[in-house]
């Protein structure tokens, strides 16, 4: 139901690839392609399309889902840009709106769904206040300028529970590949990068499932599936 996505740039046969990283609360998919373009995210998904697609401003990224949860660490990063440059109209109400956003969906466990509703509806108009106000910078102008655009993409977290407000889990997943790169410089064959790919799928699925890294791959290699546990 739930899909994040985040990508990472690969070195293959001293060229400039792409490692992307696909997860939900049951498995992990990583997948290493010489583009970073949508037709990537088009060939391994075919017909599917998850109800929410968790993932960056990225246009690649986009259209994935029925609906998209833009990931708010991004856009706290792009509010902070927009406030060293010197913009008082819109990126500091809209940073604080965002921090706000976060501390409701760090206390959804204890709140009811009727007040999540609520919350939402009153980020809604919040956001909408902050949008009719004039930004004084160009970064803050472009800054609201793509805020307008995917407006309906920020707070879906907060009444869909299974949804994070964040991407950081695709982060996370994927540092370990760029230590990998830092300290090896990349793959040399094409088969390498593939094969690495494909290791770096099981053993983060296995572990989602709560098996070690060496059971995950040996289940794998007996073509078994990786089940959760009881």
């Amino acid at each position: 139901k739930v899909v994040a996505s985040d990508e990472t740039a690969a070195r293959v046969n001293g060229k400039n690839w792409w490692q992307w990283v696909l997860l939900s609360s049951t498995a992990v998919h990583h997948l290493i392609a010489d583009s970073r373009g949508a037709a990537v995210l088009d060939s391994f998904l075919g017909e599917t399309r998850p109800e929410v697609w968790v993932a960056d401003r990225y246009a690649a990224q986009a259209g994935r889902g029925n609906e998209r949860q833009l990931c708010l660490a991004h856009l706290l990063r792009d509010a902070q840009y927009a406030i060293d440059s010197g913009d008082t109209g819109f990126a500091p109400g809209f940073h604080k709106l965002l921090r706000r956003a976060v501390g409701i969906g760090r206390r959804r466990p204890e709140l009811k769904d009727a007040t999540l509703l609520q919350y939402r509806d009153d980020l809604d108009r919040r956001l909408d206040r902050l949008l009719a106000a004039a930004p004084t910078t160009e970064a803050g102008r472009k800054l609201a300028q793509a805020i307008r655009k995917c407006r309906g993409d920020l707070f879906v977290f907060v009444t869909r529970r299974d949804v994070p407000a964040t991407n950081n889990d695709c982060e996370r997943a994927l540092r370990p590949s760029v230590v990998f790169r830092k300290v090896t410089g990349g793959f040399r064959s094409e088969w390498g990068a593939h094969t690495y790919a494909a290791a770096a799928s099981v053993i983060a699925t296995g572990r989602r499932q709560g098996h070690s890294a060496l059971h995950a791959l040996q289940e794998a290699l007996a073509g078994r599936p990786i089940l959760a546990p009881p």
